[in-house]
């Protein structure tokens, strides 16, 4: 089964949250606690593709599998560009 966890601050700080599986949209009107707030993660199981806007638009980086990612700068190569950027993922 699919698994992310998301980490609201670097290195696995701060608020998180598991998702299982796609998730078209991290502002949707029933928890947009985590909408462009995403700074670290880790893949429990599957491969994840992270997307700057909703609806899975504007690929974030590169297809990324199990590990720990302590800096999303780092995870998708995009730097600044990144970091609390992320509105949208999903397993692939």
């Amino acid at each position: 089964m699919p698994h992310v966890i998301l980490f609201e601050h670097q290195n696995f700080h701060g608020r998180h949250t598991h998702v299982f599986g796609p998730e078209p949209n991290l502002n949707n009107s029933d928890d947009s606690t985590f909408n462009d707030m995403i700074s670290s993660f880790v893949i429990i199981d599957g491969n994840w593709e992270f997307f700057n806007d909703w609806n899975f638009q504007n690929k974030l980086g590169p297809t990324l599998g199990p590990g720990l990612y302590p800096d999303i700068e780092s995870a998708t190569a995009l730097g600044h560009r990144s970091n609390d950027r992320m509105s949208s993922l999903r397993p692939v």
